[in-house]
C-alpha cells in the first residue's frame, strides 16, 4: 500500500503485568514496531516465537565462520588438516539434529 497514513490513534491502558507480558510477546514476534504487530494480532496472522532459535542462529553463524575459514586455507594453502573438517562436520550434524528437535506448531 504505497502513501498509506496512519492518522487515527488508538489510547490503550493495561496493568503491569499486561504491560510485561505485551513487551515480552513484542520483543519475541521481531517485528519492526508496536503497531504492525497489534495489525499482525487483529488480522489474525500467525505470530511465531521460537525460544531456542536465537542460540541456534549463534551456533550456526559460527559454523559459517569455519566453514569460511577452511574455504581460505584451501585456496591460500592448498588443504585443511583432517581433524579440522572432522570437527567442524559435527558441529554442522549437531546443529542439524538440534534444528529438527525443535517443534513448531
Amino acid at each position: 500500500m504505497p502513501n498509506r497514513k496512519r492518522n487515527k490513534a488508538i489510547n490503550l491502558r493495561m496493568t503491569e503485568e499486561e504491560y510485561v507480558f505485551f513487551q515480552d510477546q513484542y520483543e519475541k514476534s521481531e517485528m519492526k514496531n508496536q503497531t504492525d504487530f497489534f495489525l499482525a494480532v487483529l488480522r489474525n496472522k500467525p505470530i511465531t516465537v521460537i525460544e531456542d532459535l536465537k542460540p541456534m542462529l549463534v551456533e550456526l553463524k559460527r559454523q559459517g565462520n569455519n566453514l569460511n575459514q577452511i574455504a581460505r586455507a584451501l585456496n591460500e594453502f592448498g588443504g585443511v588438516p583432517e581433524d579440522s573438517l572432522k570437527g567442524v562436520l559435527r558441529s554442522c550434524y549437531a546443529a542439524y539434529r538440534a534444528l529438527l528437535a525443535l517443534e513448531v506448531d
